[in-house]
């Protein structure tokens, strides 16, 4: 049966499926290569979605009520310093297009994941050892649940 669970699993699957241009790090995942095999920094990606509400969005008997979780899809990408910007936003839009109206999560009839427009931010220093470049992809979404 389908639950928001399983809906956050659906997105990271999504990513993962449409994504090789760059390691990806999940939250309490293991620890992925930084660095090429000659020990120079390389981009990667940190994945995480987060589910900030919940709501009932339609009447109906116990059971059959239509459900709304709003949430967003965060996509940092890191870059080495000192290669400029450009290189860290564009993996950031490349990854961002990846969920750009999409609808998915549809096995479970009256269930299903909903996501927007990617923003793009602006960037800035990732880490306190200065290694780092982050520009940061964010997408809202929608988990519909009818339960």
């Amino acid at each position: 049966m389908a639950n928001i669970a399983g809906a956050e699993a659906a997105i990271l699957t999504r990513f993962q499926a449409n994504w090789s241009r760059t390691p990806i790090a999940l939250p309490n995942g293991p620890e992925i290569d930084k660095a090429n095999s000659d020990g120079d920094f390389q981009p990667w990606v940190f994945f995480e979605t987060g589910v900030s509400t919940s709501n009932l969005r339609g009447v109906g008997r116990p059971g059959d009520q239509l459900w709304e979780y709003l949430g967003l899809i965060t996509i940092h990408v890191f870059v080495p310093v000192g290669i400029g910007a450009a290189p860290a936003k564009a993996l950031a839009t490349e990854a961002g297009e990846i969920f750009r109206a999409a609808e998915f999560y549809r096995e479970t009839p009256g269930c299903c994941v909903r996501s927007w427009a990617p923003r793009i931010d602006g960037g800035g220093p990732a880490t306190d050892d200065k290694n780092w470049w982050r520009v940061t992809a964010t997408i809202p979404f929608e988990y519909l649940h009818r339960g």
